[in-house]
């Protein structure tokens, strides 16, 4: 009975040791599974990856546009969040359908319903309904609470058809150094905004964060850049920037204890005579309605403030003012000097030199932020905005999110660079100077990885010159792996050849007819090699000499020569776009060297396993001796 309880608690005992956090590659064609491992050089595709992902992992999202939401099915912990994030100077973009504006779509790019404790960073969601959401659960009616715990950080969501960034019912959301931009032109979805909050309790955060030209086609009501609403009380808004929004910059609905710090609001109310409800949002909008007030224990600080001073909607900026918590703000509409350029391209709100109304006139203290937002104004352009599908455009959005500029830079998170405020603090969300920008190039992305379940199978020889009827030189046999090609393998430089299993060495001067070679190859071209390496041909003896055909047929390869030189190992040539490593050489028998794969959590266990039984028998031996 021993032996029995020492083998059934060894199991037990490696899971509690060798459990620890996964990292897991995903593409947009990735083929993989996580049993597999998910690899950078054999990555998953996103939904197993999401699938899998369990508490303390890490996602890693490579470039690429996946067609597919991220649905997140398990939850982290307080200890051990689970992680999507972007690759090394990628922007992976999660792209939905893009349904038209009639459309009653339903669907979340970036969310899940359930699950908490997760993290978001570095990713673009467009095409949806709603571009990054967590689960509704019905409304004002309804005292039954939702998933929370999340944090994003550098994501955008943009041409969306309602929201962009939205949490219901949950606690603790924080939103820092993203963008939010042209969401909300459904004509069957409203209550829409850039940034929703709705009934969202516990600490909620949004920093840093970029929220223009968003609507509310349905209804005319919302579209603002941010909006508190439904006894969302106590959320804090540091260092954002909203303009060119249908309804407010902020709008406040039945919560309390909102705190608006260093903010810019700039020429939103674009809804003019459309706006509904209220008819003259302004730029800030506390609504007087029964339930919490939003005028109670709120701070507003630092701000800078500007309408249109259009009539109806943006006449007067700031509705239903609080009589307490209103500190060194400044309050003005129509066309201002004191930002460097905030209707051009692209539009830029860093504090114009010599602006003595933001300059140095703000309060430190209270919650007052230690960096501005450094924001990137290249990251917007002025232009047409391009929308995904059919996703309808409001005929004044005049901006677009520069998503080729984001990418030249290496990624959203390039996009954000705060710098620390000194001395006295200035009012809106840049301190006064320059902001530092990326250079379109400088990120230099991670070297491909070996695959790691694939052999060091040898290079197919050169290609021979171009013979009649349109064939290239065949395979030279050489020293490719023995007998099984390794995964990327490279054939000849003809346009496939097949590398053979155990040809001899060629002979100079011919081309290779032998059987052990592989098949000739199709018309030389210089193509790409296959991505998954050449067949192994049968098993033969060294080739003889042939006499090259001769004939006006096929273009010879690009560096056609006579006869095929011998291959060497060049370990496996990784999917198309990324540059191969390095690999160790081919044994001299023709085995080729393997790179054993990083353990997974099943293979330490059975490892351990292995060990505790061999254990056991030697045990066993020395008794019966």
């Amino acid at each position: 009975m021993k032996k029995l309880s020492f083998l059934c608690s060894l199991p037990v005992l490696v899971l509690a040791t060798s459990a620890h956090a996964a990292t897991l590659y995903v593409s947009p064609t990735g083929k993989a599974t996580p049993a597999d491992g998910c690899t950078r050089a054999a990555p998953c595709d996103l939904g197993s990856a999401a699938k899998a992902a369990m508490a303390g992992d890490t996602v890693i999202l490579m470039d690429g546009v996946y067609k597919t939401a991220l649905y997140v099915e398990n939850s982290g912990t307080p200890n051990a969040w689970i992680t999507f994030k972007a690759d090394e100077c990628a922007t992976p973009i999660i792209e939905g359908p893009g349904v038209g504006p009639d459309s009653d779509e339903q669907d979340t790019g970036v969310g899940s319903n359930k699950a908490e404790y997760i993290r978001f960073q570095g990713i673009v969601s467009r095409g949806w309904n709603i571009g990054f959401g967590n689960g509704w659960t019905g409304g004002t009616q309804s005292d039954e609470k939702s998933n929370g715990h999340w944090e994003i950080e550098h994501c955008i969501s943009y041409s969306n058809g309602r929201t962009g960034f939205t949490f219901f019912s949950a606690e603790n959301f924080k939103l820092r150094y993203s963008i939010s931009a042209h969401n909300g032109s459904s004509r069957k979805q409203s209550w829409s905004s850039g940034v929703t909050l709705f009934e969202a309790e516990g600490e909620n955060v949004v920093e840093g964060v970029v929220s223009f030209e968003n609507t509310d086609r349905e209804r005319r009501t919302d579209g603002s850049g941010f909006i508190v609403d439904e006894e969302s009380n106590g959320a804090t808004f540091i260092n954002n920037i909203a303009f060119g929004n249908a309804g407010s910059c902020l709008r406040l609905t039945r919560s309390s204890g909102t705190r608006f710090i260093n903010n810019t609001c700039y020429h939103n109310s674009r809804f003019g005579n459309e706006a509904t409800g209220p008819t003259n949002p302004g730029e800030l909008y506390f609504t007087q309605s029964n339930g919490p007030s939003p005028q109670q224990g709120v701070l507003f600080m630092n701000n800078v403030i500007v309408g249109t001073g259009q009539a109806p909607a943006g006449s007067t900026p700031v509705i239903n003012q609080p009589q307490s918590g209103w500190m060194n703000n400044v309050v003005t509409t129509g066309q201002v000097s004191f930002f460097t350029d905030p209707t051009g391209n692209p539009p830029n709100f860093v504090p114009a030199s010599g602006a003595m109304q933001l300059i140095g006139a703000g309060s430190t203290g209270n919650g007052a932020p230690m960096n501005d937002i450094g924001f990137d104004p290249k990251c917007i352009v002025k232009r047409t905005p391009m929308m995904v599908g059919q996703v309808a455009r409001e005929s004044w959005w005049q901006y677009d999110i520069d998503i080729e500029y984001i990418q030249s830079i290496g990624g959203v998170a390039k996009c954000f660079n705060p710098s620390p405020r000194s001395g006295s603090n200035d009012i809106g969300a840049y301190k006064a100077g320059m902001v530092t920008t990326a250079q379109p190039g400088s990120c230099v992305p991670p070297e491909p990885e070996p695959d790691p379940n694939g052999g060091a199978g040898g290079m197919g020889g050169m290609s021979g010159m171009g013979g009649d009827g349109g064939t290239a030189g065949g395979d030279a046999g050489g020293m490719s792996g023995g007998g099984e090609s390794g995964s990327g393998n490279t054939a000849g430089m003809s346009d496939g050849g097949t590398a053979g299993d155990a040809g001899g060495a060629p002979i100079a001067g011919a081309p290779m007819a032998g059987s052990g070679g592989g098949d000739p190859g199709a018309s030389g071209s210089g193509g790409a090699p296959p991505a998954q390496g050449g067949t192994p041909g049968a098993s033969g003896t060294a080739p003889t000499a042939g006499t090259p055909s001769t004939g006006t047929g096929g273009t010879p390869a690009a560096t056609g020569g006579t006869g095929g030189l011998p291959g060497t190992s060049t370990g496996g040539t990784p999917s198309v776009g990324e540059t191969p490593m390095p690999s160790p050489t081919a044994d001299v028998d023709g085995c080729g060297c393997r790179i054993p794969a990083r353990p997974d959590r099943g293979q330490t266990l059975s490892l351990v396993g292995l060990a505790g039984v061999g254990l056991l028998a030697l045990r066993r031996r020395r008794r019966a001796r």
